[in-house]
């Protein structure tokens, strides 16, 4: 699998993970002035824009760890642009990492999903 194809594949077992535990999908790959969204979420009255990383070696380092300073600023920046275009709605930021198997080369395999919640709030 591609790069862009292993982060498909994980964006779309984000989805299924986040809907199994009582999240409401809202959008998925939203491009806004600061950059994009991976998933836009409703988690009861809060809305939560999820941030997806997937991997299938941790010879960098876990999906988690690659959450950079920057990244986290561009997060913060799209939380923000989320609030206003919603009126003020309370918005937090969830990272959900998928560690993948790397033996397959056709899917994904057997993953893990760490499901970091309100990283940013």
């Amino acid at each position: 699998m591609r790069a862009q194809d292993v982060g498909k594949a994980g964006e779309a077992i984000a989805r299924k993970y986040l809907e199994f535990i009582g999240f409401e999908i809202l959008g998925c790959n939203l491009r806004l002035g600061g950059g994009e969204v991976d998933i836009l979420a409703r988690d009861g009255n809060v809305l939560v824009v999820v941030e997806v990383k997937t991997r299938r070696s941790t010879a960098f380092g876990r999906p988690e760890e690659q959450i950079t300073a920057g990244k986290l600023r561009t997060l913060r920046l799209l939380a923000t642009q989320v609030s206003a275009a919603c009126r003020g709605a309370s918005v937090r930021v969830d990272v959900v990492a998928i560690m993948a198997d790397a033996s397959s080369r056709e899917s994904l395999g057997h993953v893990a999903i760490s499901h970091l919640v309100g990283v940013l709030t």
